[in-house]
């Protein structure tokens, strides 16, 4: 007997993602929770098991293929059918058996019947010719093609409505009857100001919609390559931040002599596992900040006019992997070490490069901080990614000279960059919550006293 196996739902949101590797062949013997193959969305890679024992006897679908949620991958033969063939000798009590050949005889009656129908409709060819002529004339901009149905390119004609603009949301990106009308809804709501309309949830469809590229293969030899799930992603996301979050950057520079000091100390007694980095110190200090700074701790819900507020503190983390910019989340890190977040960290952190991190891990972030210091660098913008309200950039610290009162010193000075939503943060609530950051890399008993 065989069974279908279907990509289960993976997390709350997702509906497609793609296939990146297959883990096994047609003829082979498969266990129950033997991986398949891996599934890649929403930034994480998802491993597909085996629901029970048996044989591959199909595989449906390829690397690179974008599968929705549900849809079937495999085919698998139970090990149990042959056994289920076994009872069949006891089919003597089936003189009912008469009643399939005839089930199986109107089939093929239907299906001419089915046939014949076919030949009036031919009569109607011309008007269906004229019909098939407009609605599949595919509009093109150079060498991209809308991807979707007639009925659904005439709805936008008949709406007015830019079909480029549109960002589809079913299998492939296709654009369906609800993007159109979801699209229209959301841009009179953008218009007018939302008015008693729900909010929009999620990306803005076709808000950062690019514009026909020319032909850059006149002006010499060009390659190209699919961007990855991480990359498209990656771009969608910034581009809404972009596009519609009122950014500001604030800089400052925290002393951390000291505490660098006490970090490489500590690491000198410490096994691999539990070296402790700059980045597990900055993700404490930020979570006892928004302790201190709640409205850091929020997303602003324009639709209701209200401000959400959370009373967890979960920072994200930017971790760089071959695929691309990923952020796993550590939870409630206000309430653990900086010897358990360092542990935490290091583990996420590995798992994240080696694509083993789940949606789960990835998700619920209120904070993130990226911190580029390992790579070099003296400042840079960071873009808040929404819903959140705020992100901390962090460069390369080095050496500078610091008068003391009496004389120059050396201290290590380490930049920072706070860029936050303008709507939600003012200049000097921004200017007050770094420099509370760096004065707790100073002197860490900040964070004792004011936490």
């Amino acid at each position: 007997m065989k069974h279908e196996i279907k990509v289960p739902e993976v997390s709350e949101g997702v509906t497609e993602g793609t296939v990146v590797d297959i883990s096994v062949a047609v003829g082979d013997a498969v266990e129950v929770d033997q991986t398949l193959l891996e599934f890649e969305t929403d930034k994480a890679v998802i491993a597909i098991p085996s629901p029970q024992q048996g044989k591959v006897a199909e595989i449906k679908v390829n690397v690179g293929d974008s599968v929705a949620i549900g849809a079937v991958i495999m085919l698998i033969e139970s090990a149990a059918a042959p056994a289920d063939e076994s009872p069949e000798p006891e089919q003597p009590a089936e003189p009912e058996q008469p009643a399939e050949p005839v089930a199986e005889e109107p089939p093929p009656a239907a299906a001419v019947k089915k046939a014949e129908p076919v030949k009036p409709a031919a009569v109607n060819d011309e008007p269906l010719a004229a019909a098939v002529e407009i609605d599949l004339a595919t509009p093109r901009r150079g060498d991209r093609v809308a991807p979707a149905a007639p009925s659904v390119r005439r709805l936008a004609r008949d709406l007015g409505v830019d079909i480029y603009q549109v960002q589809g949301t079913g299998p492939g990106s296709r654009i369906s009857e609800k993007d159109v009308r979801g699209f229209v809804r959301m841009t009179m709501q953008r218009i007018t100001g939302g008015g008693s309309a729900p909010a929009v949830h999620g990306e803005f469809p076709g808000l950062h919609a690019q514009r026909p590229l020319p032909d850059f293969s006149k002006w010499g030899e060009i390659t190209r390559e699919p961007l990855s799930r991480v990359r498209e992603l990656t771009a969608d996301a910034m581009s809404y931040a972009w596009s519609t979050i009122p950014m500001v950057t604030q800089y400052d520079h925290a002393q951390v002599t000291e505490i660098e000091a006490y970090r490489q100390e500590y690491n000198r007694r410490a096994i691999s596992e539990n070296r402790l980095t700059m980045t597990a110190i900055l993700v404490k200090v930020c979570a006892a900040a928004l302790k201190a700074f709640p409205r850091f701790n929020s997303s602003l819900d324009l639709a209701s006019k209200e401000l959400v507020l959370k009373q967890y503190v979960h920072v994200g983390v930017a971790v760089d992997t071959p695929a691309g910019l990923l952020v796993p989340v550590l939870r409630d890190a206000d309430r653990k070490g900086i010897e358990t977040l360092a542990l935490e960290l290091n583990e996420i952190a590995e798992k994240t490069r080696e694509r083993k991190i789940g949606p789960e891990g990835m998700e619920g972030g209120r904070f993130t901080i990226s911190n580029l210091g390992g790579v070099g660098g003296t400042s840079f913008t960071p873009i808040v990614y929404a819903p959140q309200v705020a992100i901390l950039g962090v460069s390369t610290a080095t050496l500078q000279p610091e008068w003391d009162g009496e004389q120059f010193v050396p201290r290590l000075i380490m930049p920072l960059s706070l860029t936050y939503d303008h709507r939600v943060i003012d200049g000097a609530d921004g200017a007050r919550f770094l420099r509370w950051i760096c004065e707790a890399l100073d002197n860490p008993l900040q964070l004792v006293m004011k936490g």
